[in-house]
């Protein structure tokens, strides 16, 4: 992992852990993982798939990252879901500023989806982010 990615994804972590409201929704910030334990209790969040590439100018050297956050829910239907999906965009949107050595340009989101994954027997929605960083210094 790249120190922008490794400074990214801490970034990503705090930003969601200083959300109060989806911490409550939650029931702890030891629900935002990077992995699913099979034992896990539900709703939690999890930093999936991301990718890296050269976002660099002639003068910047940058990388482009795309990261998947999951949000899961055992509810009866889809609005606890959707609402995890609602704060993890808004606490994720504004991200910008330094982690580590990195400086977080911007992080957009890029697309949200959601749906009832039967084998799970779980709610899930799945959004997409756009980071841009560049070196801190």
């Amino acid at each position: 992992m790249s120190s922008a990615a490794h400074d990214l994804q801490a970034a990503i972590v705090a930003a969601l852990r200083a959300d109060t409201d989806l911490v409550a929704l939650l029931g702890g910030e030891d629900r935002i993982l990077d992995r699913v334990p099979p034992d896990r209790a539900l709703p939690c969040v999890v930093i999936g798939r991301t990718a890296a590439q050269d976002w660099s100018t002639d003068d910047r050297t940058g990388e482009e990252h795309l990261v998947t956050i999951r949000g899961w829910s055992r509810a009866t239907g889809r609005t606890e879901v959707l609402a995890v999906a609602e704060r993890v965009t808004a606490a994720l949107v504004a991200l910008a500023g330094v982690s580590g050595d990195t400086r977080i340009v911007s992080c957009l989101p890029v697309s949200t989806d959601h749906g009832y994954e039967p084998a799970d027997r779980a709610w899930r929605a799945t959004i997409r982010l756009r980071a841009l960083t560049e070196p801190a210094a």
